[in-house]
């Protein structure tokens, strides 16, 4: 009970992992029948993780600052219940443009209890501890692609996209709110560092910034635009929508193999984070060449299993690289003020994407230009100086 209790917190932020941005696992699920409903094509349904990206640029700074200074308790469940509220709301939408506003929603809440806030909160609760802590909630994007793609695929099976969202969204608020009021401290969440980083004040001047900042973007737009690709690519080879639900299911299981082995032993090599992420990226570039060259079942599960470890074990990366750098009692800031890094190809990916696929009817150029900006986001984070601070 009291290794439970130890690192209960970690699994708070598990569960808001895994229902917030997990949900986007399943965005690929509804673009077609969102695409029928009010007659637009995937170049259009493919801005929507846009509103994921804009949300957090522009608020970022500001909702990392009020994770630094506020109940953290208090600003996560607001913004749970913004977003499952706000899923709801989309299935009751009677036109795109009200879907839209209620995407947008969506993405605001999502950003009051995504990586900004929890990662923040679990770097100040688990010093030393870091890699562990943020691996254990990065596990929660494997459990959402593990249960959430196949769970969708039945439900779209058996009822309209409405109904089947509503009722995962109604589910996912319940799950949330009980494990948030259980496991999340009620205060502010004080650092365990004793002195502030001489960089706190001005992050924005160091190297590191910069190149964490490019680098994680990159890598997880790579991901974004992959979740939204992956239905339409699976069905173009001749795949059915439920087969394609149980590919994201083996990169789910894959995704956890790969934080577990973070979790595991992360912490120690954490004088050589920047090589261990690097390693990740190009496994992940591997992983879509071997895809785009798969030919049956079994190579597709091949390279999704390559992709889902590397995937899985990147994702804690941000907090993890930032952890090295700068001090925890500005890590919320710091991650917040990164965002607007995202927007360049977050704003542009997958709508290119989409304009891809709508001229061609097939994804695979979009696989091989992904495989090479992992490529490029791997010799970037090879250039970052070396860590200033140690803990």
């Amino acid at each position: 009970m009291r290794i439970i209790k130890t690192w209960l917190p970690a699994l708070t932020g598990m569960c808001c992992m895994a229902f917030g941005s997990g949900v986007m696992s399943i965005y690929g699920f509804f673009v077609e029948p969102l695409s029928r409903e009010f007659g637009v094509g995937a170049t259009v349904l493919n801005t929507g993780p846009v509103a994921l990206l804009l949300v957090p640029a522009f608020l970022g700074a500001f909702i990392g600052k009020m994770a630094d200074r506020m109940p953290v308790r208090n600003i996560i469940l607001a913004g749970a219940s913004l977003s499952m509220c706000a899923l709801i709301a989309i299935g009751a939408a009677p036109t795109l443009f009200s879907v839209a506003l209620g995407f947008l929603g969506f993405s605001l809440g999502l950003s009051m209890y995504g990586p900004v806030v929890v990662n923040g909160m679990l770097v100040k609760l688990y010093p030393g501890r870091e890699a562990r802590a943020l691996a254990l909630a990065a596990i929660g994007m494997s459990v959402a692609a593990i249960l959430l793609p196949p769970l969708i695929g039945s439900l779209l099976d058996r009822l309209d996209w409405r109904l089947s969202l509503q009722l995962l969204a109604a589910g996912l608020l319940l799950v949330l709110w009980g494990m948030i009021v259980a496991g999340t401290p009620r205060g502010v969440v004080e650092t365990g560092s004793a002195n502030e980083s001489p960089v706190s004040g001005i992050f924005y001047r160091v190297r590191a910034f910069w190149l964490i900042g490019l680098c994680v973007a990159l890598g997880l737009n790579v991901m974004i635009v992959l979740s939204v690709c992956y239905p339409p690519f699976f069905i173009g080879r001749g795949y059915s929508v439920a087969d394609a639900g149980w590919f994201l299911a083996v990169s789910g299981v894959a995704g956890l193999t790969g934080k577990s082995l973070l979790a595991w032993w992360g912490d120690a090599v954490r004088n050589h984070v920047t090589w261990l992420a690097a390693g990740l990226l190009l496994a992940n570039a591997l992983g879509l060449g071997l895809l785009y060259l798969s030919v049956n079942t079994l190579q597709v599960v091949a390279a999704l299993a390559l992709m889902g470890a590397a995937n899985g074990a990147f994702i804690p990366m941000h907090g993890y690289l930032n952890s090295r750098y700068f001090d925890a009692s500005i890590i919320s800031q710091v991650t917040g003020a990164q965002m607007p890094l995202f927007l360049p190809f977050g704003l542009t990916g997958a709508p290119l994407a989409g304009y891809v696929f709508d001229r061609t009817g097939s994804y695979d150029a979009v696989i091989l230009a992904l495989a090479g900006i992992l490529v490029v986001a791997a010799l970037m984070i090879v250039c970052t100086p070396a860590a200033t601070v140690r803990r």
